[in-house]
């Protein structure tokens, strides 16, 4: 490794580990509290990620004087995808995806009506939700080999061309006029009203329900637009494409598996105003699940059910996310002024750099569910569908509650944050200096580096359930 990379390499993850160590040695002594189990003061843990960004950001003018990861995203080449075993191993993961996207689905419609006995809500809203972006954040877009939306339209494709004796049109590329982009946000927003805002969203039926719809747009829109637009209008695929360019792993052009440094792939991470709208629903919603647990809301919404939830629910997430746009546009705003172009360029220019704090808010909000709630998956994979079935012997596995103590809980949900925020910064002060010149980049990231701070506090905060 080039011996320039080692100082602000090594700078960033010393200041998060000296910040939030400084932080949570006075707090040892408290005792747990709060939804997160985090045992440290929300102002303590606040301050100390604030200062780490803010820290991050000086060293980062000190040492990171030109643009390292547009270089670095091309990466090296590890093995061909192309060859026979490979293609092989590609086939088997399209199996694979088709299968358990059929298998949660009768779950969903034809298992028992109960999220205890019935797979499809722990394997769609944890598993599927959560897991998989934790794991394209940390080996690459997995998701991409088992998404079963592509292979259901190539198949339906390959099949009308043999009735009709006619060549079968190539999958192309994705939508490049922006349409499947924005039925991208439109979907994924759709999720996550259906995961933060309805009152029903464990149920068996409602999962099968919102499957069936999602996938009837999906195919539908890949009949009528053409196989491309089956992964640009994905929500859950353009999600996973976004976080996956963070990973060491990925998968070219041509075929070939290479391995670049962490993070440069959001320099590759191009797109239009439906790129910012993504982004920056995904991070709102993630905020408003966090102040859905705020004594705030509690007083407000905590007592109502059934659709007065739902309609408050939606309320509040539509304020939050325009909260978290607002930030955004201001800040953008601001560099318009002191760089002199346009707000929308901008916008749409740093927009990728905010991917870190999505990963790093589904890491800190979701782990614990991950960790704990989803070892239900144990007993339901021997009894999917709630028939009394014991395929595996798994099917009297009871749930080890502290598989993960509260303290091990909360210091990954802390640093989680606190290396998101900082990672942004990064991927900020990247762009901004390969764009413009290195003063002019510095001050344009003044107002980046006030919303990355303002987004740290306000996670932390709500995060501690305060």
């Amino acid at each position: 490794m080039n011996r320039r990379w080692l100082p602000p390499l090594i700078v960033a993850p010393v200041i998060v580990g000296v910040s939030v160590l400084g932080a949570a040695l006075p707090a040892s002594a408290h005792g747990t509290g709060s939804r997160t189990d985090l045992p440290l003061p929300a102002w303590q843990m606040a301050w100390a990620a604030a200062f780490s960004v803010i820290v991050s950001f000086v060293a980062l003018g000190t040492f990171w004087d030109k643009p390292r990861l547009v270089a670095a995203a091309m990466g090296r080449r590890l093995v061909s995808l192309a060859s026979s075993p490979a293609k092989a191993l590609e086939i088997a993961c399209k199996i694979i995806g088709v299968g358990l996207f059929g298998m949660v689905i009768f779950a969903a419609w034809w298992g028992k009506p109960s999220a205890a006995t019935n797979i499809a809500p722990t394997a769609f809203l944890i598993w599927f939700w959560v897991g998989l972006q934790l794991v394209s954040v940390l080996v690459g877009d997995v998701y991409r080999a088992f998404n079963p939306y592509p292979t259901i339209a190539d198949t339906a494709a390959s099949m009308k061309a043999r009735i009709r004796r006619i060549p079968p049109s190539p999958a192309g590329d994705e939508s490049r006029d922006g349409t499947g982009g924005w039925v991208a946000v439109g979907l994924i927003a759709a999720y996550l009203w259906y995961e933060l805002a309805y009152h029903s969203t464990d149920s068996p039926r409602s999962v099968a329900v919102f499957l069936t719809a999602y996938s009837a747009v999906m195919l539908g829109g890949a009949a009528v637009f053409g196989l491309g637009w089956a992964r640009s209008a994905d929500g859950f695929a353009v999600l996973f494409t976004k976080i996956s360019l963070i990973a060491p792993l990925y998968r070219d052009q041509a075929r070939d598996l290479r391995l670049r440094t962490p993070l440069s792939g959001l320099t590759t991470l191009r797109g239009g105003v439906y790129t910012v709208a993504f982004i920056l629903t995904v991070l709102g919603s993630t905020t408003f699940d966090g102040f859905t647990r705020s004594s705030i809301w509690l007083d407000l919404a905590g007592d109502l059910t059934g659709w007065e939830a739902t309609f408050a629910n939606t309320l509040g997430l539509g304020v939050i996310v325009a909260f978290v746009a607002l930030l955004y546009t201001l800040a953008v705003k601001v560099m318009a002024v002191v760089t002199g172009d346009s707000t929308r360029e901008l916008a749409i220019e740093f927009a990728p750099t905010l991917v870190p704090i999505v990963v790093a808010y589904a890491a800190a909000h979701y782990f614990s569910a991950l960790m704990l709630d989803g070892q239900l998956l144990i007993n339901l994979l021997s009894d999917p569908f709630g028939h009394g079935w014991d395929l595996f012997g798994t099917r009297d596995y009871a749930i080890n509650w502290t598989l993960v103590s509260p303290s091990e809980i909360a210091w990954v949900q802390a640093v989680a944050i606190a290396i998101g925020h900082v990672l942004a910064v990064i991927a900020a002060h990247d762009r901004a200096i390969d764009r413009y010149p290195r003063e002019t980049a510095l001050r344009s990231q003044y107002p980046m580096l006030l919303v990355m701070v303002a987004y740290t506090v306000i996670g932390l905060l709500l995060l501690l359930g305060t």
